[in-house]
Order: structure tokens, then C-alpha cells, then sequence
């Protein structure tokens, strides 16, 4: 079963991707983080950024990962894991 693992856009593995958590206008949005194999972070939002797009880009990450990997969260300052959604675990290295 995927898991949820909360991690800084610095620990963020080379090669991979995160659900990217922001606050734009006061509202939760989602776009993705992904950190290229030579280090580099490309930050992903769309042009007008909304709420209901949250359900939509967690769907469409999970839909590229392995089968039971985690799908890994960056939260950016003011963002939050919403309350209803399922378990976020810290992230450790390993």
C-alpha cells in the first residue's frame, strides 16, 4: 500500500518526483517537485492555481510510481497535510 512520507525539497531523492503542497491566495493548491538526476529542482504549478486540483495532481503522481512506493511531500511554508487525508510519515534516509 503507497505511503505518504513528508520531505524537504533538499532531501528530495535524485531522479524522483513529490507532491509539491502550497498556499496561493489563502487556499491549498498542488503542483509537483522533481529533482533532475543531475541535482537540478524544477518546481511545477499551474498558471492559476486551485484547490481542486490537490485530488487530480495526487492521483496523476501516484499513477507513475511503482507499485506500493510512497509518494513523497514537499510542504511549502504555510501548506498543510490536510486532516482527513491519510497518515504523512517523516522521511528517512536510508
Amino acid at each position: 500500500m503507497t505511503g505518504y512520507v513528508s520531505v524537504s525539497a533538499e532531501q528530495l531523492p535524485l531522479g524522483r518526483l513529490a507532491l509539491l503542497l502550497f498556499v496561493d491566495d489563502g487556499e491549498l493548491c498542488a503542483g509537483i517537485l522533481e529533482r533532475s538526476r543531475n541535482g537540478k529542482l524544477e518546481r511545477r504549478v499551474p498558471d492559476r492555481p486551485s484547490p481542486r486540483d490537490l485530488v487530480l495532481v495526487i492521483c496523476r503522481l501516484m499513477a507513475q510510481l511503482p507499485r506500493n512506493a510512497d509518494l513523497l511531500v514537499v510542504l511549502e511554508p504555510g501548506a498543510f497535510w490536510p486532516p482527513a487525508f491519510p497518515e504523512l510519515r517523516r522521511f528517512h534516509r536510508a
